[in-house]
């Protein structure tokens, strides 16, 4: 009989994802500490910097609409790796770009796909493998680490800014995401828990045998049928209400 080990490797995976996703949201919400560095050295108004945190928020937006799609095909720790990458690439650029196009370039679209990756639907996918009960609570968990974020980075960075400069924050930033929540995101998130030899959390282990069988088919409703679908609609709607 194997030993049952002392905590159920999903509750790991959560509280991964959580310290992702709150890094990924202080990233995005440090934009505002920067914005009035920005404004004095380069001369650029409120509006031309809302712009460009407009055009991220954008492509954060429309990219959610495909993540899905990603996930199934390459799982969620690649997206989150990928997304993290994307975020630490573009903070290094921010400190190296002098001009608007270059700055949209930087962090509205590099860093609008790499929070695109790290937020609320690939985290949610893996909720769904991990857990066949407590899903609810899981996901509650992974709903306050935008919050986390706001609270710990953001004030973090808030001191590097008066203490430093803009630019020194962005280096930073970049420098955690890339050599240190890449590899954290590579070594402890797995997309299953039959990855690792363990079903999904409260699902009864006499269904094991019948798995063996052979791969379960496919459930749950087409592309097509969610886009006929006024449900859909209502919660894309709730989304970006």
């Amino acid at each position: 009989m194997a030993k049952r080990p002392w905590i159920f490797y999903g509750w790991i995976v959560v509280i991964c994802v959580m310290i992702v996703m709150a890094l990924s949201s202080g990233t995005r919400m440090s934009f505002g500490v920067a914005m009035v560095p920005l404004s004095e050295q380069f001369g650029w108004t409120r509006t031309t910097l809302s712009t460009i945190a407009l055009l991220s928020s954008i492509v954060t937006g429309l990219l959610q609409m495909i993540m899905g799609v990603l996930v199934d095909r390459f799982g969620s720790r690649w997206l989150l790796g990928l997304g993290a990458a994307l975020l630490g690439i573009g903070a290094w650029l921010l400190t190296v770009a002098t001009t608007v196009w270059q700055f949209g370039l930087a962090y509205g679209l590099c860093m609008g796909v790499g929070l695109a990756a790290t937020q609320q639907v690939v985290a949610a996918t893996l909720v769904a493998n991990w857990f066949a009960q407590r899903r609810g609570f899981a996901q509650a968990w992974l709903s306050s680490a935008p919050a986390l974020g706001w609270m710990v980075v953001v004030p973090a960075n808030m001191f590097i800014v008066r203490t430093y400069d803009w630019t020194m924050m962005y280096r930073l930033m970049g420098a955690v995401l890339l050599i240190g929540v890449v590899p954290f995101v590579w070594a402890f998130i797995r997309n299953r828990p039959e990855d690792i030899g363990q079903r999904p959390y409260g699902e009864s282990t006499a269904a094991q045998p019948a798995a063996s069988a052979g791969p379960a088919p496919a459930q749950g409703v087409s592309l097509q049928g969610a886009l006929r679908s006024a449900k859909m609609w209502k919660l894309v709607y709730l989304g970006f209400a």
